[in-house]
């Protein structure tokens, strides 16, 4: 398919492609709220640093029509004092909240739009040195036909692991998955018998009370004995104090308390997009340890949702490990990273390569 491509760099100027951002998001091959026009720009607006930002937007040549977003930063690093410009997705696991990105491609043209992508990287978009994306849908057209998308003696691939996300399907029987998990059935008896009528479990997607239920999380949060949290820094307060209005008026945000009285004992936020459920924060109040009340509160939390028309609930990548036993399956992702073979790379690596020697050198022998 014949396509053009149009960069525009990030700002207000962005507002205007919203409804068609949105509506390309709804046909597209990873559809999430990742990538909504929401997340996405909330995100660059509060977690921007020194990177460079734009967009790439694909478009029909025929008519216009548009294909995909790709979201775009661009760093620098100083490695063994050779600056390298590194490429990567537009907002990163590492910098930001975001969680497996993506960008956003018309479903029907997922390798065409990966081709056309890294092809502007191979001949219009040239001044960088290493391409890295992390936390990549393993069926991505980029990941399918990375060879010959970057093929040798031109470039340098390697790909690894990322981490996996678990995901417990919501449209099956609740009783069946419930008479399935024992272990869960005793800690939520055993809290029930404990705490009796003074335990509730309360969940609410009203707009109106986004800002008493984000501020009862992150007092939990601040209470916890956990060191880094998501809401600790006043940057990400801030972030999703802007964020969440946002996706309560679309119906995208819910919370899930889980009360001794009139005390938190844990505190959750999913997103929804779609047929999807993304259970995106959790907390829990110390006190309150013996009784695994974040574990019990994810299982209300997964209850609350089924038969409710959405197919499976996601726990992200990397941070819910421990749900591994009883999801339904471990969804992959895989990270990805591109150099150019040239001087800048070249002398990094034979740097890196002689510390290595030096190193083993240095070892002790016997």
């Amino acid at each position: 398919m014949d396509m053009f491509v149009e960069k525009l760099d990030f700002g207000s100027g962005l507002i205007e492609l919203k409804g068609e951002w949105d509506d390309l998001l709804l046909r597209s091959s990873r559809p999430s709220i990742y990538s909504s026009f929401d997340y996405i720009y909330t995100s660059c607006t509060h977690f921007k640093k020194s990177e460079e930002i734009f967009f790439l937007f694909f478009r029909a040549k025929e008519d216009g029509r548009l294909l995909a977003i790709f979201p775009v930063s661009v760093w620098i690093d100083t490695v063994h004092g050779v600056r390298l410009r590194r490429v990567e997705h537009g907002i990163t696991p590492v910098t930001t909240e975001v969680d497996k990105p993506y960008p956003v491609i018309d479903r029907d043209c997922e390798t065409a739009c990966w081709t056309r992508f890294t092809g502007h990287l191979r001949k219009e978009f040239r001044q960088w040195d290493v391409f890295a994306f992390d936390e990549l849908w393993v069926e991505s057209g980029l990941n399918r036909h990375l060879r010959k998308l970057f093929p040798l003696p031109a470039y340098w691939k390697k790909t690894r692991p990322g981490p996996d996300s678990p995901i417990f399907a919501l449209d099956g029987e609740w009783n069946d998955f419930w008479n399935a998990h024992h272990h869960v059935r005793s800690k939520i008896r055993r809290i029930e018998k404990q705490l009796g009528d003074r335990l509730s479990f309360f969940t609410t997607s009203d707009p109106e009370d986004v800002e008493r239920c984000l501020d009862a999380y992150i007092a939990t949060e601040q209470a916890s004995t956990k060191k880094e949290e998501s809401l600790m820094r006043k940057e990400k307060q801030r972030f999703y104090r802007e964020l969440f209005p946002k996706l309560a008026a679309k119906g995208r945000l819910w919370f899930a308390m889980l009360y001794d009285g009139d005390t938190v004992m844990a505190a959750h936020v999913s997103y929804v997009f779609g047929d999807r459920v993304y259970f995106a924060l959790c907390t829990f109040n110390p006190e309150y340890r013996n009784f695994s009340p974040g574990l019990v509160l994810h299982f209300r939390f997964l209850q609350f949702f089924h038969g409710k028309g959405f197919s499976e609930g996601d726990f992200l990548a990397g941070y819910a490990h421990y749900l591994n036993p009883w999801a339904s399956y471990s969804e992959k992702t895989v990270n990805i990273q591109v150099r150019k073979i040239g001087w800048k790379n070249g002398y990094v690596a034979m740097r890196h390569l002689m510390g290595k020697i030096g190193a083993r050198c240095k070892r002790p022998v016997g």
